[in-house]
């Protein structure tokens, strides 16, 4: 064997440069086009992965890191595969461990440890300790199999990586290193503020600091240039770019090996001593960056080097916060709200939904029109979309729905912040009914975030950052309302759901539909009498014994009760009238128990709705 078991990672950053690997989750999908899951690359493709590492090692890569960059539990049990934590990982280090053995190299093994955030969220308490508990034990799991070091790569957030740096620190004394990356934005780009982020990593308890993946090998010099001097000593692995993908999965990579070369031999001018690649970058890049830097040695991360630098001047903060819509003022005022909801149409046409917009704006109890996001999972107009035209078309408040089913999150925020600019102040965060195509319901689905980060995110926008903690422009803040279902079969759990909900930044809430009473009181018992926020309850004035039969049967979280459903069937032809008159029970009583109300339009003549208003009044 070539390799010294007892050189360190501390000693081979002693005045020398160390040359990392690059990319293995790019390597695997341009090597294995059929390849349906990364996170199981090293049980499913074992051979695949052993050959990677060999060729990163063959070309001179001094620290191969372990294939397990996503085989945390929580992003393991994603795809149902949470029970094969253990078998991934030690799998993932005994490759590794084996490449080395085969090529006789003398390197070192990394345990690749990647965020959570986008699965849990590092802000909301309940999650913090699910975060810990799976960085602690996947540290734990690479450690114990003989990883020589653990890298914490491509943490986006500060927070996150705190909590990841004290899990990992609980459970093995093995050397950490700490990886941040930054979006690879348009001018003008923050190069300071990433800098700054880059010393705050070196004050953790960690043994290197670095740079990885984005911003690209251009942005990380920016950041290397801007960074203070730091008592640790700094990696770097950028992507290789803009990396592009084609439909039989093999990758484009725009930096070519000159590239990351002529990058490799700037970053040790920089006070680099740990050189690789990220996405991207193969074993011919990781070739041109050890020929680069044979015999170079790291300049000292001291004062001495002046670099001159032009900060981008920040953005001005804002002085106060936008406005809030008429309907959160009438709502922070402890107003009693009237919402009508309606459907958006199933295709491009709007004019009947504005001319029924209009004729709800000009009736003096509306407050609002509630849109719909495709109900029941069905494709329809988008809410958004269909919101920010009534409002220019007909004058009156709107309350969207936004779910995370239909976008991922930060094509969830793109349109919000057109939203925003369209006039839309209020929205509604629901999980959303699961999507009525392919095969199963929900299959396409995205749900890249749940109700509780989506929430969390929106409230996030009105600070000026978006989901990862990056800085945006003008902050939109919008007044966020969820759901609540006071019938849901476990009213405890329904009851701590709207908790967490409240906790992220919800300021009022629309309830399921009931037609009774009772689950309603029962529930709001659970809050010693009064939510914690403004509640609107459901009034819908039911047509038919059809209609109410599929409600109850069909649509999950509708309940009808048995006396409502057997005065329905006696009714016959007059059953519009018993949907009407427990509507008006509902709607009587709910000055006393609530803060609004919404009622569901029928689609074919929203208009109609009106009418119980105005008989209600008389």
């Amino acid at each position: 064997m070539c390799y010294e078991r007892g050189v360190t990672l501390e000693d081979r950053l002693r005045g020398r440069v160390v040359v990392g690997d690059g990319a293995m989750g790019s390597e695997l999908l341009a090597r294995v086009p059929a390849i349906r899951r990364l996170d199981l690359a090293p049980l499913e493709h074992p051979r695949e992965v052993l050959q990677i590492h060999l060729d990163y090692l063959e070309v001179g890569a001094e620290i191969v890191q372990t294939a397990t960059f996503t085989a945390s539990r929580p992003r393991l049990q994603e795809g149902g595969a949470g029970g094969d934590v253990e078998l991934v990982n030690a799998t993932a280090v005994k490759l590794a461990r084996e490449a080395r053995e085969v090529a006789g190299a003398d390197a070192l093994v990394a345990g690749s440890i990647g965020p959570l955030s986008g699965v849990l969220d590092p802000a909301d308490p309940e999650d913090r300790p699910a975060i810990a508990a799976a960085h602690a034990e996947q540290a734990s799991i690479l450690a114990g199999r003989g990883a020589d070091l653990i890298v914490l790569e491509s943490f986006f957030r500060m927070d996150e990586l705190e909590l990841a740096v004290e899990a990992v620190r609980s459970v093995t004394h093995v050397p950490l290193v700490a990886l941040l990356t930054f979006p690879a934005e348009r001018p003008p780009h923050p190069w300071g503020r990433y800098a700054r982020r880059v010393a705050e990593a070196a004050a953790l308890p960690v043994d290197v600091v670095g740079i990885n993946c984005a911003p690209g090998p251009m942005g990380t010099l920016e950041v290397l240039e801007r960074m203070p001097p730091v008592a640790r000593p700094v990696a770097v692995q950028p992507n290789a770019g803009v990396v592009v993908r084609q439909r039989d999965r093999k990758l484009l990579t725009p930096a070519t090996p000159q590239y990351l070369a002529r990058f490799a031999a700037r970053a040790v001018e920089l006070g680099a001593t740990w050189v690789g690649g990220c996405c991207g970058t193969g074993p011919e890049h990781v070739e041109a960056v050890a020929r680069a830097v044979r015999g170079l040695r790291p300049a000292p991360r001291s004062g001495e080097r002046v670099a001159v630098v032009v900060e981008p001047p920040p953005e001005p903060a804002p002085t106060s916060r936008p406005p809030r819509s008429p309907f959160a003022e009438k709502l922070a005022a402890g107003r009693f709200v009237t919402v009508v909801q309606l459907d958006p149409p199933k295709g491009t046409a709007l004019d009947g939904m504005v001319s029924a917009a209009r004729t709800m704006a000009r009736h003096d109890a509306v407050d609002a029109v509630d849109i719909n996001a495709n109900p029941l999972g069905r494709l329809r107009m988008d809410a958004l979309w269909t919101a920010a035209a009534i409002q220019r078309e007909c004058g009156i408040d709107t309350i969207p729905h936004v779910t995370p089913r239909d976008a991922s999150v930060m094509g969830l925020q793109a349109q919000l912040l057109g939203a925003w600019h369209a006039g839309i102040r209020t929205v509604l965060a629901i999980t959303g009914d699961p999507s009525q195509i392919g095969e199963y319901a929900g299959q396409h689905d995205v749900y890249d975030v749940d109700i509780f980060e989506l929430v969390r995110a929106i409230v996030r926008m009105g600070d000026g950052v978006d989901w990862a903690g990056n800085a945006i422009g003008s902050p939109p803040a919008f007044t966020v309302g969820v759901a609540v279902d006071p019938g849901a079969p476990d009213p405890r759990e329904e009851a701590d759901r709207l908790r967490r909900k409240i906790d992220a930044g919800a300021r009022f809430a629309l309830t399921q539909v009931f037609f009774e009473w009772g689950p309603w009181e029962r529930f709001l018992e659970l809050f010693g009498g009064t939510l914690p926020v403004p509640a609107l309850v459901a009034v819908w004035p039911l047509t038919s014994f059809k209609l109410a039969l599929r409600l109850h049967h069909e649509v999950p979280g509708i309940t009808v009760p048995a006396d409502l459903l057997e005065a329905l069937e006696r009714a016959g032809s007059g059953a519009a009238e018993v949907g009407r008159e427990r509507a008006f029970e509902l709607l009587r009583g709910a000055p006393d128990r609530a803060r609004g109300v919404y009622l569901i339009a029928p689609f074919r003549r929203p208009e109609a709705v009106l009418d119980l208003l105005d008989e209600g009044r008389g």
